[in-house]
């Protein structure tokens, strides 16, 4: 099989980063659905990483391609960063409105790409920060949240940026550590962090996990598989390719896909200002990801010279 074009790897990376916020804006659906059945947030996140650990972890024991556990230490602390992020969201939804604390943890891709210029020295272009203006203005946007029409708290105010904040370094971690262990590894072994630290902050919890009905086990086993395990892998290959700050700014199309299924499944009414939001986010999407024309001319050279190479080799042949 004849290797990608570059062309073609992008597009694969930019579709992988789509398909990750498509399966993680499910996670609010199969989370009303646990609430309906009794489960409080609490509990649906204790069942989350749970399921996760026991599935992924069967998968790879029976699979045995792919280590458990990964060796480098960053992972680790990758995996504190992504459940400290959940917490803290946790914590800002609790402390002042979900439309605020989505606001401020989707604020996360601006510090994704201000961290790259350090840590893997990328340029700050002007297409990333007309990016990132448009993409915060879109979250905003379907946030609802705007000046004076709530009281701030300022302690939900700061739980919402440690949020950002914590899935910042995760992702800016997720780009070096994906360059030498596999993804179902890293995914496990953060996984693992997570439950370790829920244990420790919960553990009154994991004891509800043994009476669970077995439509909460399926919603389970379905957030685990389909809002935790393909997205951080689809994410962490996709950031493999396209680079993390790209990869942030098309997560955070999550939302309107959250919105999409809410109205589809729930029958939830979209609002003027959502729609508006939706549209800056695609506009952020397409601002980062569509190239040059000089970067177009490039790639159609380099896809004419291997298609003449190929076609040389042939008549050779």
């Amino acid at each position: 099989m004849p290797a990608a074009t570059p062309a073609k790897t992008l597009g694969f990376g930019y579709a992988l980063a789509v398909v990750q916020a498509v399966l993680y804006a499910m996670m609010g659906i199969i989370g009303k659905y646990l609430y309906f059945t009794g489960l409080n947030p609490q509990q649906a996140i204790v069942l989350r990483f749970s399921m996760t650990f026991l599935i992924l972890g069967a998968f790879l024991l029976i699979r045995r391609k792919q280590p458990l556990f990964s060796r480098n230490p960053l992972v680790y602390v990758q995996g504190v960063f992504f459940m400290g992020s959940a917490l803290f969201y946790f914590l800002a939804v609790d402390e002042t409105t979900a439309g605020l604390a989505t606001a401020l943890l989707y604020a996360y891709p601006a510090v994704v790409a201000l961290l790259s210029t350090v840590v893997f020295k990328e340029r700050f272009t002007s297409k990333i920060a007309t990016a990132v203006i448009l993409a915060l203005a879109g979250i905003f946007a379907i946030s609802g949240v705007m000046p004076g029409t709530i009281a701030l708290s300022p302690v939900g105010v700061l739980y919402g940026v440690a949020s950002c904040l914590a899935f910042a370094v995760c992702t800016v971690i997720g780009q070096k550590v994906v360059e030498k262990d596999e993804p179902l590894t890293i995914t496990f072994s953060m996984t693992t962090v997570g439950v370790v630290m829920l244990l420790a902050l919960f553990p009154a919890t994991f004891p509800d996990m043994l009476h669970l009905t077995p439509l909460q086990l399926g919603l389970g086993a379905s957030m685990a598989v389909f809002t935790t395990i393909l997205p951080v892998v689809a994410l962490l290959v996709s950031i493999r390719i396209i680079g993390a700050t790209k990869a942030s700014l098309i997560s955070t199309s999550e939302t309107p896909f959250s919105l999409l299924f809410a109205y589809l499944i729930l029958g939830e009414v979209l609002t003027i200002s959502q729609g508006i939001g939706c549209a800056l986010i695609v506009a952020s999407i397409l601002a980062a990801t569509m190239p040059s024309k000089r970067r177009i001319l490039e790639m159609t050279k380099r896809d004419a010279s291997g298609k003449d190479g190929a076609g040389g080799a042939d008549a050779g042949a």
